[in-house]
């Protein structure tokens, strides 16, 4: 019988816990690919809606709804006479019931904040 050979064994010992190792990685990769990378703040944006109804508005901006339509129709009125200036208040009219697009109210919400609009 041969004498055993310690290199050809620790090579074999090497060989296997390499193999084995690998085959922990790849199936951790494997997990990975499925799991959708989604950034904190655009998890938000993907599941809140667009457009909000009066009352969500007024709930987001933290006023009353009868002060989100008043915003609304001195908006409006001011541009009828040709005294606004600025992006116009972002709201949509649907079979008679308004909404207004979330993206676009902070828009909106931003510009007037900056030039201090006023509405009485």
């Amino acid at each position: 019988m041969k004498p055993l050979n310690y290199s050809t064994l620790i090579s074999s010992l090497i060989i296997g816990i390499s193999i084995v190792a690998a085959s922990f990685i790849l199936q951790g990769a494997e997990d990975l690919k499925y799991v959708p990378a989604v950034t904190e703040g655009a998890d938000s944006v993907q599941t809140d809606p667009p457009l909000m109804t009066l009352e969500q508005t007024a709930e987001f901006l933290n006023l009353t709804e009868y002060q989100v339509k008043s915003i609304i129709s001195s908006d409006n009125a001011l541009r009828e006479q040709g005294a606004s200036e600025g992006m116009p208040f972002p709201y949509i009219v649907v079979q008679n019931e308004m909404y207004v697009s979330k993206l676009g109210l902070i828009s909106w919400l931003d510009e007037a904040t900056r030039n201090r609009r006023r509405f009485e």
